[in-house]
């Protein structure tokens, strides 16, 4: 860090106070080839990055996935006609009507038509032909603006030479509307990206190539004023090197254009920030991608990361992805006083079986995601997130920077302390040591009557009828339970012995063994015992030789 921080003061350079880190994602089972030009957009909705064509060895036509959650690419399967493949083309995201908006492009020819494609229906459509608006074109930029429900494109080049206009594409009405102002405008360019900065209203266009027009690579930065269709050149004492072929994003929660890599005097990977009014360069922990251009670039707001994909290098065409966002010093954290019963809270020791959070910082996205099961198991890997256990990989339930929920595995039974390491895009926690007990029961704040009802002092259980608690740590069960999965053959059971004492006496337990449809958690029925008195009643849960967190109550109606 002080090395760095040196260096950025001998260029007078400032940086921002906010350390960044590069991450590179696994790309899965089966992933796109490396290719350039291949453009990338994000659906918040399912937390999923689309890549649609770009150039291999051909210029291809193909739709790919990656999943944030699942943390892999997948082919999506197209039903219908597809456009044709295409590279240098612009592709947004539609977020109301939940579908891709592709436009424009070079193959053997180029193209000005706009496709889009409807994620739910797995269907393209066209939505203008060639020329209905803008030119034919290449290296073009485009923003989405939500707010005037529209696409904005401007410059780029065919073999005819290079533009200097501004077009909306409306989506409601699939109408092209000329925004290009008579006055100043940047110089006549493509190879170039704009982002959209929202609180701003504008339009921020950066770099690429005037060549025949001028300078290539162009370092100058540009704004549009979406309101009054006016450009403004953003100059400062400091900036980048001048590029084209480079990734740009708009970091909204930062009010920050972030930029890197490109091409200029050879391929580059420097990271740089503008704004408010001036240009820096970010502080970078770690190493950075290796210098590339020809990549693209996405961010997603709802993580605060940008993510940039493929694109050419020294070795040739990637197909690599990379996050970039907050860097958290040391990694995750988590520390074993942040290790405790999901239901009580309670802290280690952990049993087999358990479901416990962890809480901490870095652990995950910065808002939660809940897992589900998925035939009948939770994932083991959400979001880059994962969690071991002794070395057993631990299945999730919930995921946030600060808490992590997962099951302890069945399979610490018998050691007597349990190991945890948090792992989150490839950079683990230090390891986090806990006793192992045989037992840590829990019991979730909640008490349900015989009809279904939940049990509160409005609607109190008699004696003699039955309620239904929830709880966890019961450890080993018979049959033996499968971590992460719910029960298979039956309602798995605890190995200890198990009692419920409600009040002062002890209740008749009718079932015990694992909840249908759950992971890790028991569910007890028993019968509310003759002779307690009206009111809230503790309630007490023992399994093997440790007992349930006290301030659990069930609401009864004495006789």
């Amino acid at each position: 860090m002080k090395v760095l921080s040196c260096i950025f003061l001998s260029l007078a350079i400032e940086v921002y106070a906010q350390p960044l880190s590069y991450r590179l994602l696994p790309p899965g089972g089966t992933a796109p080839s490396g290719r350039v030009d291949g453009t990338i957009a994000y659906a918040p909705v399912s937390r999923t990055l689309y890549l649609f064509g770009g150039q291999v060895s051909t210029v291809q036509n193909d739709l790919w996935a990656y999943s944030l959650d699942d943390q892999g690419w997948s082919p999506v399967t197209v039903t219908g006609d597809l456009p044709p493949a295409r590279l240098g083309h612009t592709l947004v995201w539609d977020a109301r009507r939940n579908r891709l908006v592709l436009f424009g492009g070079q193959a053997r020819g180029f193209f000005s038509d706009v496709w889009a494609f409807d994620v739910t229906a797995g269907r393209w459509q066209q939505l203008a032909r060639d020329e209905a608006g803008p030119s034919r074109r290449y290296g073009h930029s485009a923003i989405f603006e939500p707010g005037r429900d529209r696409m904005v494109i401007s410059h780029g080049f065919t073999s005819a030479g290079r533009f200097d206009d501004t077009w909306a594409f409306n989506l409601a009405s699939n109408a092209w509307q000329n925004l290009t102002p008579s006055g100043t405008k940047p110089l006549r360019r493509c190879l170039h990206h704009a982002v959209y900065d929202a609180a701003g209203g504008q339009m921020l266009l950066y770099g690429g190539c005037a060549s025949g027009n001028g300078p290539c690579p162009l370092g100058d930065l540009w704004s549009f004023d979406l309101s009054a269709n006016r450009w403004t050149e953003r100059t400062g004492t400091v900036r980048p090197e001048g590029r084209e072929y480079y990734g740009m994003v708009f970091d909204d929660s930062r009010a920050r254009l972030v930029l890197f890599g490109g091409s200029g005097g050879g391929l580059l990977n420097d990271t740089w920030e503008f704004g408010p009014g001036e240009w820096r360069r970010s502080l970078i922990e770690g190493p950075p991608p290796e210098p590339r251009s020809r990549h693209q670039s996405a961010f997603a707001s709802d993580r605060q990361t940008a993510f940039f994909f493929g694109g050419r290098t020294n070795s040739g065409p990637t197909n690599e992805l990379w996050a970039l966002g907050a860097a958290v010093a040391g990694g995750p954290q988590v520390s074993a006083e942040g290790i405790g019963s999901v239901f009580s809270g309670a802290p280690a020791p952990v049993a087999p079986g358990q479901l416990v959070s962890l809480f901490g910082a870095g652990l995950g996205p910065v808002e939660g995601v809940a897992t589900g099961l998925e035939g009948g198991r939770l994932p083991v890997n959400r979001a880059g997130v994962s969690v071991t256990v002794n070395g057993v990989p631990a299945p999730l339930s919930y995921l946030r920077a600060d808490q992590l929920n997962a099951q302890v595995p069945y399979e610490v039974a018998g050691a007597t302390e349990a190991r945890f390491v948090v792992t989150v895009n490839g950079q683990a926690s230090r390891t986090v040591t806990v006793p192992v007990a045989t037992t840590r029961p829990a019991l979730y704040a909640g008490a349900w009557n015989q009809d279904g009802t939940l049990n509160s002092a409005t609607n109190p259980a008699r004696a003699g009828e039955v309620i239904v608690l929830f709880g966890t740590g019961q450890g080993a069960t018979s049959p033996p339970s499968l971590t992460g999965s719910v029960p298979r053959d039956g309602f798995p059971v605890p190995v200890a012995e198990a009692s419920l004492r409600i009040g002062d006496a002890i209740a008749d337990i009718l079932f015990q063994g694992q909840a249908p449809g759950t992971v890790g958690v028991i569910q007890i029925n028993a019968r509310v015992p003759d002779g307690l008195a009206s009111g809230a009643r503790p309630v007490i849960l023992k399994i093997g030789e440790r007992q349930s967190q006290e301030g659990i109550v069930v609401y009864v109606l004495g006789l």
